[in-house]
């Protein structure tokens, strides 16, 4: 098959690192291209060289041009599947596949449909979207959430019909192999990772923080990413007093080192599809404590994998990071469940032959 998959960008993110993933796997026995609608990004260096990586160079707003190029791309490569992530190319992407007659049309959301400003014009421009969301989706074969949670959105709040709406849990490869030693001396240290901003809740990470230390608890708190909210949190960390146990780390590229130096991972997410920041703390073994959101509870199993809460529970989560902070044996036993179920549900060899079925079901 030749498989064409169309993303925005190729940025920091886990829907992009999820398309590359799905590439990479796929190169040896298909003939595989990716489209950036915009740039191509720095996550670029991660594909498989035998995978050309195409930008169309859109700018911000909206571009009527853009159906039109995508279509010419996909006549003049022959593909026969169009795979689009994320409702940024969703329309362009649809349109684009009707005008070129491409075969097979899959889309897969990651996540909630991102913010409108409020007021009545913003409410009017997203009902229209949606509207045209609908009528474009009946022309795909395939709408795939990447968690129950985001499945259930895409027909409740979008309102595409279910008929055509599935979920393909995300995947990514696991490491063979025994996970890090963390034994030692000193304080356990928790890690967080993702973007800096208002979806990620920091704000209720950092109050749950100082109280599980006002309570005892022997832990160090690193936070790794960059956002908008970094000036805010800095704020915090400051208003906190916890200068000296919260680390910022800013945007990093070696997470996998950071996990491996870490004894346990934190996530206050307000939602989330299937995470990839949690996927990948599994595949290093670690525990987790995070908030019963999204696909959240797809991919943690409370009291097996980890630990889960309310969005708002601020107790909660503070006793839970002062629970793991004194029991090395439940850390343990934590983490191992996690990483067998990373192996049983969202490795990238069951996320790829997923897809793969899905282009043969879909493809005339």
């Amino acid at each position: 098959m030749r498989i064409l998959h169309l993303i925005e960008t190729l940025d920091f993110g886990g829907a992009e690192k999820i398309v590359i993933s799905l590439a990479n796997a796929t190169i040896a026995h298909h003939e595989v291209s990716i489209c950036c609608m915009k740039h191509k990004g720095a996550l670029e260096r991660e594909v498989d060289p035998r995978v050309p990586v195409l930008s169309l160079g859109k700018g911000e707003g909206n571009d009527a041009t853009m159906p039109w190029k995508i279509a010419r791309l996909l006549r003049e490569g022959d593909f026969d599947v169009l795979h689009t992530h994320n409702w940024g190319v969703f329309l362009e992407g649809g349109l684009a596949a009707m005008l070129a007659g491409t075969g097979a049309r899959v889309h897969t959301v990651h996540g909630p449909y991102r913010e409108y400003p409020a007021g009545l014009k913003s409410r009017l421009k997203l009902g229209l979207r949606h509207f045209l969301e609908r009528l474009v989706a009946r022309r795909f074969h395939r709408i795939a959430g990447v968690s129950d949670a985001i499945s259930r959105y895409i027909v409740e709040d979008i309102g595409v019909r279910g008929g055509n709406v599935c979920t393909v849990h995300n995947g990514i490869p696991v490491t063979a192999g025994a996970p890090p030693s963390r034994e030692g001396a000193g304080p356990v240290v928790f890690l967080s990772t993702g973007r800096l901003a208002e979806i990620k809740n920091h704000a209720l990470m950092l109050r749950a923080f100082r109280r599980a230390l006002d309570a005892g608890a022997p832990a160090r708190l690193r936070i790794a990413g960059d956002g908008p909210l970094r000036e805010a949190i800095e704020a915090q960390r400051r208003e906190l007093g916890l200068e000296a146990q919260v680390e910022l780390l800013g945007f990093r590229d070696d997470i996998p080192q950071l996990l491996a130096g870490s004894h346990a991972f934190l996530l206050t997410s307000r939602y989330e599809g299937i995470s990839v920041a949690l996927l990948e703390a599994m595949r290093a073994c670690l525990p987790i404590i995070a908030t019963r959101v999204g696909g959240v509870p797809e991919t943690v199993l409370d009291g097996e994998t980890g630990l889960l809460f309310a969005a708002d529970d601020e107790a909660g989560i503070a006793g839970a990071i002062t629970e793991l902070a004194v029991d090395g044996s439940r850390r343990e036993a934590l983490g191992n469940r996690g990483r067998a179920l990373l192996r049983e549900e969202f490795s990238l060899e069951r996320m790829t032959g997923r897809y793969l079925d899905l282009y043969t079901a879909c493809t005339p």
